[in-house]
């Protein structure tokens, strides 16, 4: 196997996503309780094999020096072998100048669709490598590309905008032929170095990133963007010449990203980490009242239903015009009610159940009712008759 570590001193972006295939637990519209925008996937195992021969293909087309994209520079090269990715390099980079993870790529791109449309038409673009900026099948192409080359490259709709399309100019299910140059390749800035002007567009912009994942109903794709956008919106790396308005104004964006976050981990029912989101924004906003809802839907899941309806109250009280909570709150109050009822009629069910009414007489007074053992009534039939026959034998 290609050991792009030993070539490049990092992991490439191919390697992290030539992972097993997931599936998705929940697809679900997004409603109010999401800030921006308008299952959970989890590893399924029996994909292993498909992710095998993935890395076998390239493996295999591994023959010319370590251009596993193309044994002859012209040729279509499938890269994923599975049909739904190919490349064809047009002219060659500068040899062993490839990109690796969370680099700066710039990028001259244009797609075209079947019908002949262009979509996607940029001179000059610049994306991190591996952080979702982009779709995936560019993601894995230009981690394939050296500097300077020039690639088409055929994405299927599983690697481009899918089922959905973008909403715009690229409809669902399309298949789209791009045109690629990898024109600059830089470092990551040290996050300590850049200004706060710099991390709020950065931050910001993979926040709005993260919103599109979620959109999709890519929510483990969103919780990535989200955790890298934290990254840049840190207050701890302020400096002296940092104003307050600044500072606030990070810490506001900040707590945005933690309120998103925890509605995406909700999505995947990963309540205990979307408890901690919440709470983050809790801790500087006690009275944040989206805050507040989804903590009591998270709570409400983890089967604390009595703490949900409290926060509810909560947020009523701080906003008694919010319709979803005051619905929420009644949807509980009648759940909570009905759950009461059937535990008293279970209780009086288990308490009624080795217990027999006593019949009364028509004056109201219990009957006493008398048992004679039958023992008792053998040995005294028993006796009569022995005393009988006595008697009998006597007189003969």
């Amino acid at each position: 196997m290609i050991n792009y570590e030993h070539l490049t001193g990092k992991p490439s972006v191919l390697e992290e996503y030539l992972i097993p295939v997931t599936t998705t637990i929940r697809i679900s519209i997004l409603t109010a309780d999401h800030e921006d925008s308008k299952k959970i996937k989890v590893p399924d195992p029996s994909m292993h094999e498909e992710h095998d021969e993935k890395i076998q293909t390239l493996e295999t087309a591994d023959t010319t020096g370590g251009d596993e994209q193309s044994i002859i520079e012209g040729a279509w090269a499938d890269v994923l072998g599975s049909g739904q990715l190919k490349k064809k390099t047009i002219k060659k980079g500068t040899p062993n100048a490839r990109p690796v993870t969370s680099e700066i790529c710039t990028i001259k791109i244009s797609g075209e669709l079947a019908d002949g449309t262009f979509v996607d038409v940029k001179d000059k673009f610049s994306f991190q490598l591996g952080d979702l900026e982009v779709i995936q099948g560019i993601d894995l192409i230009v981690a394939l590309m050296d500097c300077g080359e020039i690639s088409q490259v055929e994405v299927a709709p599983r690697f481009a905008y899918g089922s959905l399309g973008n909403g715009k100019d690229i409809p669902p299910d399309a298949t789209i032929l791009y045109t690629i140059e990898l024109l600059e390749i830089s470092k990551e800035e040290d996050l300590e170095l850049v200004n706060i002007d710099e991390r709020l567009r950065i931050g910001n912009a993979k926040r709005e990133r993260g919103n599109w994942w979620y959109s999709r109903g890519d929510f483990t794709s969103s919780i990535q963007c989200y955790r890298r956008a934290l990254d840049y919106l840190d207050t701890e790396n302020e400096t002296e010449t940092d104003s307050p308005e600044k500072l606030q104004e990070i810490l506001d964006d900040r707590l945005k990203v933690y309120n998103n976050m925890a509605a995406a981990q909700m999505k995947i029912e990963a309540y205990d980490a979307a408890l901690k989101s919440v709470d983050n924004v809790l801790r500087c906003q006690k009275d944040n009242v989206k805050a507040i809802y989804r903590k009591s839907k998270i709570v409400t899941a983890m089967g604390k239903m009595n703490e949900g309806i409290a926060l509810l109250e909560r947020a009523l009280h701080l906003d008694p015009s919010s319709k979803i909570v005051q619905q929420d709150l009644m949807r509980l109050q009648a759940k909570q009610k009905l759950e009461v009822q059937k535990e008293k009629s279970l209780y009086k069910k288990m308490f009624n159940l080795n217990s027999t009414p006593t019949p009364k007489t028509s004056q109201g007074k219990p009957k006493v009712k008398l048992t004679v053992p039958w023992t008792l009534m053998i040995g005294a039939v028993t006796a009569v008759v022995a005393s009988y026959v006595t008697y009998r034998f006597k007189l003969f």
